[in-house]
């Protein structure tokens, strides 16, 4: 037996085919290990991998909650907006007498109630905000009627949804709020404004027990759902949301939802932990429940994944795991097969070559043609240079190619909220009568969008891009009566230097929309000075608003950052554009002292621009 073992051993190591000795040598190290580490580690890595599935779960959802708790905000936003305006909450305080002498006597009255409905009007993005409508008491029936006021379709009639449910829950509660479902909506207000809302009850100032307004902003309830069957990962599962008053709100399959519907008290007590997946059978069928609180509401998010398909998603992901390697010892049993018929005196030649692509790239060897295995196998590495010449530009191509997309798909981000605000202010200006600043307004427009959109390029020169974010400052301050003075002191000579398309006015905009406007006065100063620094151009944007706390200012350029009046998601943009475009030695840098100066510096290539 042992001779046996011995000849068996000598024949493996020196006279088998090569061949079979990689066969076989392949067989043992991929097939066997395999073997034992799949029995030996199913259930540790079933658990694993069940683990896994459910925090990804349960991030999946908190993931969810956040997006359904922004929509929410958002409209939440809307309406503190409207009950926080002073004028709006002013004529709230006028009885019918009053009301009507202000609007046949006051002009500066009118003016004021026609900017506050532009303003709300300009909240309505048809995205999410579908709808905003305040429902007055009668003595405020001058407002809904008037010609001036009606084309805005904000001010309606309080009989108007004296049917409604949420209108019941008002009358018979102290609630000053309500988030409303569907079924709290009228037919009517459902399929005219939206399918969901935020109503706030407001009373009279000289008596709080009588309701004087409703304030009611509608918004999509296909949004809400388009996040909640985002959540719905794992066959099977289901996501559905809940108020206080067991109303179902939304869900992604009324099916499974009605199949796995817990009501609002019972997802609290029986599912205090909020932060995992609990089990829980429903007839006969063993799931996993998890809950969580959508903050800004009384509504709660419940997600139920049958424990069947998690199982079922854990024997695919083993069996893909085997799968792919057998495939990969397939593929290794080709290699050995390879390697073995191409032992040959000559494969130290093709091994040489094949050394000095680590120092360059791939050259073709030069010999006479050769007819057997080996030389197929140079003339194969010769062809193999070639296109690997060819996939390496190809690569360089794409790369750039890439680049530039990328670099359009963060320009296209720019927020169209400016081109709707502009139309507002020409529209006001027409109805005016004050045509000549509308034909400024319209030029102003014309050009800066020419400038914006011309020509598809994504490179400007400098004296370019200062022309188009004058412009945006010239369009500003005849919306704000010239409350923003703007000076730019650069050296000529940088003038016509490159720089990519719309840097400058989203850091303008920022300056003006959260430095100088949340000033007091509303009234301040913003300064362009710029210079070289070796193959550098440097421009300073700065500012005397209110400046930024030194806590956030490390967050602006993250795309995480807030400020008062909105998100920074411009200046993240503009930051990654430059960063994609030149590397990422280049892009902005802020600095502020608080309530007297910000600064952002932006540092470009000094590339002269070429026109076509």
């Amino acid at each position: 037996m042992i001779k046996l073992l011995k000849n068996a051993y000598y024949f493996y190591f020196h006279d088998m085919k090569l061949r079979n000795k990689f066969m076989i040598s392949h067989l043992i190290l991929f097939l066997i290990p395999a073997t034992v580490i799949t029995i030996l580690l199913y259930n540790q890595l079933s658990g694993v991998l069940l683990s896994n599935i459910t925090n990804s779960e349960l991030s999946m959802s908190r993931q969810t909650v956040s997006g359904i708790e922004t929509a929410i905000s958002q409209v939440n936003s809307a309406s503190n907006n409207i009950i926080g305006n002073s004028d709006f909450m002013t004529m709230l305080q006028y009885d019918y007498a009053a009301l009507n002498s202000e609007l046949a006597e006051n002009p500066d009255f009118v003016r004021k109630m026609l900017i506050f409905l532009i303003s709300s009007s300009a909240m309505i993005d048809d995205i999410n905000i579908t709808d905003i409508k305040i429902y007055l008491d009668t003595p405020f029936e001058a407002m809904y009627k008037d010609s001036r006021f009606s084309a805005y379709d904000i001010y309606r009639p309080l009989s108007a949804i004296e049917g409604s449910y949420w209108h019941g829950i008002f009358s018979s509660t102290n609630k000053r709020m309500i988030v409303c479902p569907s079924l709290y909506l009228t037919p009517s207000e459902a399929s005219n404004y939206g399918e969901f809302a935020i109503a706030r009850k407001l009373s009279y100032y000289s008596d709080s027990e009588k309701t004087a307004a409703y304030v009611v902003v509608y918004f999509s309830k296909s949004n809400i759902e388009s996040i909640l069957r985002k959540n719905i990962t794992i066959t099977g599962s289901a996501a559905y949301i809940l108020n206080e008053w067991d109303t179902l709100v939304s869900t992604s399959d009324m099916y499974l939802s009605g199949k796995y519907f817990l009501n609002y008290s019972e997802l609290a007590s029986r599912f205090p932990d909020t932060t995992k997946f609990e089990t829980a059978e429903f007839a006969l069928e063993k799931t996993y429940v998890n809950h969580k609180e959508i903050s800004g509401t009384d509504w709660h998010m419940a997600s139920v994944i049958p424990v069947k398909s998690v199982l079922q998603q854990n024997r695919d992901i083993v069996l893909k795991f085997i799968v792919v390697y057998l495939f990969f010892v397939i593929i290794s049993f080709g290699v050995s097969q390879h390697i073995s018929n191409s032992v040959s005196k000559r494969i130290s030649t093709i091994i040489g070559q094949m050394r000095e692509v680590r120092n360059g790239t791939p050259k073709p060897i030069v010999q006479k043609p050769e007819y057997d295995e080996i030389g197929d196998l140079i003339d194969t590495y010769n062809y193999m240079t070639e296109e690997l010449h060819w996939l390496m530009e190809k690569e360089v191509k794409a790369a750039d190619d890439l680049r530039k997309s990328e670099f359009k798909a963060l320009q296209a981000q720019i927020n169209p909220h400016f081109l709707y605000n502009t139309l507002d202010m020409i529209n006001w200006l027409s109805k005016s009568g004050k045509s000549d600043e509308v034909s400024q307004a319209v030029q102003a427009l014309s050009k800066f969008y020419k400038l914006t959109l011309g020509k598809g390029s994504i490179t400007v020169s400098l004296r370019d891009e200062l022309t188009h974010v004058s412009l945006y400052v010239q369009l500003q301050n005849m919306r704000y009566k010239d409350r923003i003075h703007f000076f730019v002191d650069i050296p000529d000579e940088l003038l016509d230097y490159e720089i990519p398309k719309l840097v400058l006015q989203p850091i303008v905009e920022n300056s003006i929309q959260h430095g100088i406007f949340g000033k007091e006065s509303k009234e301040g100063n913003i300064v362009i000075t710029g210079w070289t620094e070796e193959e550098t151009v440097v421009l300073i944007v700065s500012d005397d608003g209110i400046g930024i706390p030194p806590e956030k200012i490390d967050s602006i350029l993250t795309g995480q950052g807030e400020s008062r009046t909105g998100s920074n998601i411009g200046i993240y943009n503009t930051h990654q554009r430059l960063r994609l475009f030149y590397g990422d030695e280049y892009g902005l840098a802020y600095s502020s002292v608080p309530n007297v100066e910000t600064s952002v510096e932006i540092r470009i290539p000094l590339t002269r621009y070429l026109t076509s």
